[in-house]
């Protein structure tokens, strides 16, 4: 466990109704539906969750359409790419629709900050990311695991499995404040949204 550094990685790249094109198991899919409203937009936030992910060169496809691609472990695509994916995958979509006409469509910012760790993994500095938005939709990928080891050494992390807890802050642009602030677990076993909480122009929506 002394390399556990070099093994594991975090990746939250931003995309575009992102799906996974290869798994070599079949990972267990959960789904979870949050809606939320500020003055000026309805949010719809999807997250997908494929626990126990794996992946020969951690592939993806964008949306529907035929385009695939691959990422590196610091988030690249098609550069620098895993050749053998373990652990496991969130998938965030969030559909923004303005509540007028007269409202434009933002933009939409992250700022991921690490709140506690396991004592065994280093500390990731903050990040900002900007989640790009097309006729509203954009996805975040949250994805954490390793290269694929020996089989002794994989089912001692798996057993022993090393976590991070995160907190994403999400801004629609011009706003300085955040809309929501999502604390994530990332473990080798699952990817999990441990509690959201909205901002303070922001309410949960009923319908």
């Amino acid at each position: 466990m002394t390399d556990l550094n070099r093994r594991v990685f975090l990746c939250g790249a931003a995309a575009i109704s992102v799906m996974p094109a290869v798994a070599e198991n079949k990972a267990e899919n959960k789904q979870e539906m949050h809606r939320f409203r500020t003055p000026d937009f309805d949010i719809e936030m999807t997250v997908k969750y494929h626990d126990g992910y794996g992946s020969s060169g951690f592939w993806f496809r964008q949306g529907n359409s035929r385009r695939q691609f691959c990422i590196s472990a610091g988030g690249e695509e098609s550069r620098h790419c895993l050749a053998d994916f373990r652990g496991s995958l969130a998938i965030a979509q969030y559909r923004v629709r303005p509540q007028s006409r007269v409202s434009a469509a933002p933009m939409m910012r992250e700022y991921v900050r690490t709140v506690d760790r396991d004592a065994r993994l280093h500390d990731r500095p903050p990040f900002e990311r900007t989640i790009e938005l097309k006729k509203g939709i954009g996805s975040d990928l949250q994805a954490f695991g390793y290269e694929a080891a020996a089989e002794g050494e994989e089912a001692m992390l798996r057993l022993h499995s090393p976590w991070y807890l995160f907190r994403q802050d999400l801004f629609l642009e011009p706003q300085h404040k955040p809309f929501l602030a999502i604390f994530w677990k990332h473990a080798f076993s699952s990817i999990r949204v441990l509690d959201i909480i909205p901002g303070e122009q922001t309410w949960p929506a009923t319908e």
